[in-house]
Order: C-alpha cells, then structure tokens, then sequence
C-alpha cells in the first residue's frame, strides 16, 4: 500500500548530519556511487545520487541538503524518507528532484528552491527578492516583545528594511495592541511581506510602505509616537562583499546587504532622523555586523538623546544586537 506523505517543517539543519539512507562507505568511497541519475526511481536510489552530487560539488551538509529537498517534493518528514526508502517515486516529481539538485550544487541556497524558511518556529515563504531570515534575527524580535510586554496602550512599530516580513509579521502575531509600520525601498521585497503576512493573517495590523527610511511615514501622524523602531538594516561594507559565502554574494539581493564603505551608512542614516519619529522613552533596536556593536552604540551616544545602549550576544557569542532607549525629556 502507497505510503501517506505528510507536511513538515524545514528545521534542524546540522551540517554534522549524516543520514542511514547513504551508508558511511558510500560517502567515503568515491567511486563506489556513480554519478549518472538512476533509471529506477525510489527514494533511496534518488537520495544517493542527490547525496553525492551535492558532496563532489562541495555543499556543507550534502546529505542533509538533498534530504530537505526530496521530503519538500514528497510532502513528507524527512523521518518518512528512512522507513519507505524503496518507495517508487513518480517521474515528474523525480524530474523536479533532479533539477532542484542542480540548481543547490550551483549554490542557490536551499530556502530558495524550497521557498519555505522557518523564524521563530513560523513558516515564511522565500524567493530571490528577498533575505533569507537568520537565527539571529529572533534574537531582536524577542528583546522587542520583552520591552512591549510593560505597555499598556497600543505599540507603535515602525520596521525599516522589511525584507520577507519576518520581524513585522512576527511582532504583529505575538504583541496584540501593536500597529506596525513595514518599510522597505523594493517593491517586491514588499510583495513578498505582503504574501506572508497574509499567510499568518495580520494583514491588517501592519501597514506596508515602499520608500526610504522615515520618508513614507509622513502624513500619518505619528510623529513622536512610535514606541519601537526595529531593523535588521543591510550592514556589510562593500570591501567586504566579496568575502561572503557564494550562496550570499551571488543570490541574496545585494541592495539588502550592502551600507556603504564601513557599513555603518544605514545605521548612521537611521539614528540621525529617529528624534522626529520616536516617543521619549522609545526604543531602536537594530541587528548589526560582527564588530559593529560598539561602533553603533558610540552613534547613539554622540546624538546625547539615548540612554546608554545595550548589547545583546548571539548564539555564537558575538554582540548582535544593539537596543538604545531615548531619554524620556527627548523628543
């Protein structure tokens, strides 16, 4: 009897991983496995050649990676793919299998091919328009809800750099007295926000704005109301841009990663027109580059209109994220 294949979330990728469907002696021994696509089409044939393709291109986490797109492709648990591995595979699904195999060994990042990455145990979905959303970025979410958690009216929130909605959607979905503002200067980065932001159904606690910076805000009224400004603005320099990894600096939009000669241009940008938009006592908090953090909280204290700024590390135990509170006689 046909197996029932169900959804799953994409998660928990190790690139330690290594999955019984290809045994040890399999990837070790490089011309035990041959490279030519197989001409039955199972999971496990499907796995192994995927697996080693993947390997001889050089991805990180090859089993892995071919695990997540074939369980994607079959709607299945990865789980499923271990105890059916001599499950025929229909031929479309197989064709399907096969390209998105080649376009992973040309690097295309795996959240594109899939178009699912998962933040803050949400489902978003993902294309070339926009960032993929990192760990790390969960990490400003939270210290934004734990500071929303001591108000008693609505929040107001302004997210610039909106990207695929991750920050904004996530802060609408957990704060319920929030109104967010979603800013970002592509128009298709915005389409995407705006498809999962539908998909989580807080389509109408968020108001998105194509435009830069603070620019789309005007005419709303809420100069000196806006509780929170949150961003995970772009931060790379542009010497550095060439060092990313490929699947960085060949795929992920580049208008969303780069700020200028030190990386500081948006942050700087940001700061400096916050005093007409922020209520004394408001917040910025913003994601930052490795090195970054003391060089952003000394930006914060030349204006001498915020409290010292607060460092927060990530899971790497880098300072990631930076939090300035604006002096309450400010504004």
């Amino acid at each position: 009897m046909k197996s029932r294949f169900t959804l799953h979330s994409l998660s928990n990728h190790n690139k330690t991983h290594t999955s019984p469907i290809l045994s040890l002696r399999d990837e070790n021994n490089n011309g035990s496995l041959k490279n030519t696509f197989p001409d039955k089409y199972t999971i496990s044939s499907l796995f192994q050649w995927a697996s080693k393709i993947l390997q001889v291109h050089g991805i990180d986490s090859p089993s892995l990676d071919a695990e997540v797109l074939l369980s994607n492709l079959l709607s299945c648990k990865r789980i499923d793919l271990y105890i059916h591995p001599d499950q025929p595979v229909e031929e479309t699904v197989a064709m399907r299998y096969k390209e998105s195999i080649q376009r992973r060994s040309q690097r295309l990042p795996l959240q594109y091919i899939t178009n699912h990455a998962e933040f803050m145990s949400l489902d978003f979905y993902v294309d070339e328009r926009v960032l993929i959303p990192r760990p790390e970025t969960e990490l400003l979410v939270e210290a934004v809800i734990k500071r929303a958690q001591i108000l008693t009216h609505e929040i107001v929130i302004v997210d610039i750099g909106v990207g695929s909605g991750n920050i904004a959607i996530t802060l609408a979905k957990k704060i319920d007295k929030a109104r967010i503002f979603a800013i970002d200067i592509s128009p298709d980065a915005l389409a995407v926000a705006k498809i999962n932001a539908q998909r989580h159904h807080v389509l109408d606690k968020i108001t998105f704005l194509c435009g830069n910076i603070f620019q789309p805000l005007e005419g709303f009224g809420i100069e000196s109301k806006v509780n929170f400004i949150v961003s995970n603005p772009p931060y790379v320099s542009s010497s550095e841009f060439n060092n990313l990894q490929k699947e960085v600096r060949d795929f992920e939009p580049y208008t969303a990663l780069i700020s200028g000669q030190d990386g500081l241009q948006m942050f700087k940008r940001i700061i400096a027109n916050a005093n007409t938009w922020l209520k004394p006592g408001g917040f910025i908090t913003f994601e930052v580059g490795e090195k970054q953090a003391r060089k952003v909280a000394r930006l914060f204290a030349e204006t001498r209109c915020f409290k010292k700024a607060d460092l927060l590390k990530d899971y790497q135990h880098i300072s990631r994220i930076v939090i300035a509170q604006m002096e309450e006689g400010r504004g």
